[in-house]
């Protein structure tokens, strides 16, 4: 079984999803899986002792708990790097558990909506929200691309009935709509009305 060690830096070319690795100076641990770079910053100073950086294929040991950094150099940092990105779990190491913290993919879109909207600032989230008012397609092609960014994986399809239903449920009643999308909507209300009023 392959102990990886941060003295030497493992370089994994054929990674064989049944294999069990473990990591020198860990026993009962916790892992943790980096998604985009801001999660990979958020990790390093979180409680998580094995950090694997899904979008470059790196493992990290974290000796620093939750300080900035991953620790004492040769002790902790990058223990080995997997060729081809692989998909890791904690199931692939001995002695490590999931990370509490994993739960940011977790299968409820609408929690992660919530999440990602509680990450955003207000005018971000307005912006957002006007732009799925006006036009839908354009909206969920925002969203996803926001989400990527800060670490959420959306399908359009599925995000699109979550945020009706979050609507129609009255999740979004307390955003307030910049002055750009609220001139947008009236704008388009009005030309309607007059579309409607022509027609008869």
């Amino acid at each position: 079984m392959p102990k990886f060690n941060a003295k030497k830096v493992s370089k994994v070319k054929d990674f064989d999803p049944d294999a069990s690795y473990s990591v020198k100076n860990i026993n009962g641990g916790t892992f943790a899986i980096a998604h985009s770079k801001k999660e990979l910053k958020q990790l390093m100073k979180s409680d998580a002792d094995v950090v694997y950086d899904e979008s470059k294929g790196k493992l990290y040991f974290n000796a620093n708990g939750e300080k900035k950094g991953w620790g004492k150099k040769k002790k902790s940092g990058l223990l080995a790097n997997f060729k081809g990105k692989p998909e890791l779990n904690a199931e692939n190491f001995e002695g490590l558990s999931a990370h509490k913290g994993d739960a940011i993919t977790g299968d409820d879109i609408k929690d992660q909506i919530t999440a990602l909207q509680d990450e955003l600032s207000d005018t971000k989230v307005s912006k957002l929200y006007g732009k799925t008012l006006i036009d839908g397609k354009k909206g969920l092609k925002s969203i996803i691309k926001v989400g990527k960014k800060e670490g959420y994986k959306f399908d359009k399809k599925e995000l699109g009935i979550a945020l009706e239903e979050m609507d129609d449920a009255g999740a979004f009643s307390d955003i307030e709509l910049d002055d750009a999308a609220l001139a947008t909507l009236l704008g388009m209300g009005g030309a309607q009305q007059q579309n409607s009023q022509g027609g008869s």
